[in-house]
């Protein structure tokens, strides 16, 4: 996944699981969510590192992501 960091105006690249999909972010802003289709996770993504924090093992084929206001849940759709 490529992302574009507004702070040094450049491209950042975290690689995360096959066919990266939908993604959603943490109300606080610290995380990103990605779904990957292929592999069936989901990716967690630092904000502040860039980096894959974790991968969490979901149902096949996820394509969405959504996270509650508060942060407390995180749903994920195929």
């Amino acid at each position: 996944m490529t992302a574009y960091d507004t702070g040094t105006n450049t491209a950042v690249t975290v690689p995360v699981g096959d066919i990266p999909y939908g993604l959603a972010v943490t109300p606080d802003c610290s995380e990103v969510y990605v779904a990957n289709a292929n592999s069936n996770t989901v990716s967690v993504i630092s904000i502040a590192t860039d980096m894959v924090t974790a991968t969490i093992a979901v149902g096949d084929d996820p394509l969405e992501v959504a996270i509650t206001p508060d942060g407390s849940a995180v749903y994920v759709t195929k």
